[in-house]
């Protein structure tokens, strides 16, 4: 009986394909018609679709250190340094922080003979005009960006507009919820190798913002490391300048005094220049050990500064990609064919359910 039934069943199966491959080459002619409007899309985006150079840019970051942390933490006492861990998720969220891509984007520089912020040649060169800003904001209180440029870099003076402007562009960098990131990272976990990659519509372009980015975020890691061995360092450079004037200023007194007592015969009298000489001795004491204390609190800066090294800059000329007109091809095809087919099998069922009602 169980036999039967999946002979059945098998059969029903068979008799249901050839019923749908029937209708597929009975009204061929919908897929044919689905495939016009599917491929002409894909057409469009080949032929309209600027071409896109992609720079990519590899580097390492050493942060071992030796004992000079130790030293310092041991003359001064604990001071919470850091020591020996790997940072990459660190160094490649600080990438794509608005700090670093600020500081990037308000260099100057030279492309196309053009001498500007590069955050002006990205707007012009992405027809960021065109494509994004000639709309009206949805919000009636935000601020129209069509026609702006950068004029200055006082990011903490900027104005409403300025503002407005800047997040629109670390927004088209970085990513949001209307673009997909331009700017993006990776790292590989066992060489410890990271790598920074960005696409414009222009190879000077993308070579020069992706160097810059790189450039900012190496001097910002290697301050932001150092800044407590730093600011240590900074105390006792304070400290050793007080010991030295104070030093200075005992043997100045004492040689005055000597100079202003000449021919004195009571001990009383000699006193102040016992002080004087005594006092002397005291602060060059003391300031020898401040030096002493400067040179480990300079190593500590020293050693505890990571070493940032490029493996691969960007180099022209960068192979630029653009839409493939073959996979738009191939893509207009199946997308025509699957409407197609789902207009087809939906009109069939359809068609079945009112005949049976």
């Amino acid at each position: 009986m169980e036999q039967e039934e999946q002979e059945l069943t098998l059969k029903d199966l068979i008799l249901r394909v050839r019923e749908y491959a029937q209708e597929i080459r009975r009204y061929w002619w919908i897929v044919v018609l689905t495939c016009i409007p599917t491929i002409g899309w894909q057409a469009y985006l080949a032929y309209t679709t600027p071409v896109q150079y992609n720079a990519g840019l590899t580097f390492m970051v050493d942060e071992e250190s030796s004992s000079g942390a130790g030293m310092l933490g041991a003359l001064l006492g604990d001071f919470g340094l850091p020591g020996g861990e790997n940072n990459y998720d660190k160094i490649l969220e600080l990438s794509k922080s608005q700090r670093i891509i600020r500081m990037a984007l308000f260099q100057k520089v030279e492309i196309d003979g053009k001498n500007d912020y590069l955050a002006n040649h990205f707007i012009r060169i992405q027809k960021v005009h065109e494509e994004e800003w000639y709309k009206k904001p949805k919000d009636p209180t935000q601020p129209s960006l069509n026609g702006f440029f950068f004029t200055r870099d006082s990011f903490e003076n900027f104005s409403r507009l300025e503002y407005a402007a800047f997040k629109s562009v670390y927004g088209m960098l970085v990513g949001d919820k209307e673009h997909k990131p331009l700017f993006s990272n990776k790292y590989n976990p066992d060489s410890g190798i990271m790598s920074l990659m960005l696409v414009t519509r222009s190879e000077q372009l993308s070579i020069t913002l992706i160097e810059s980015i790189f450039n900012d975020l190496s001097d910002y890691y290697i301050l932001s490391s150092t800044i407590k061995e730093k600011a240590t360092y900074d105390i006792i450079q304070g400290k050793a300048d007080s010991l030295y004037r104070l030093m200075v200023g005992s043997e100045i007194g004492q040689a005055r005094f000597q100079d202003k007592t000449l021919g004195l015969i009571k001990a009383e009298d000699q006193l102040p220049a016992e002080r004087f000489s005594r006092n002397k001795a005291l602060f060059g004491l003391m300031y020898g050990e401040a030096l002493k204390n400067l040179e480990i609190a300079d190593y500590a800066v020293k050693d505890r500064m990571p070493y940032v090294q490029v493996i691969d800059h960007p180099i022209p000329p960068l192979s630029g990609f653009a839409y493939s007109k073959k996979k738009a091809l191939g893509f207009g095809i199946g997308l025509g064919i699957l409407f197609g087919l789902i207009i087809i099998f939906g009109r069939k069922i359809i068609k079945g359910v009112f005949v049976k009602l």
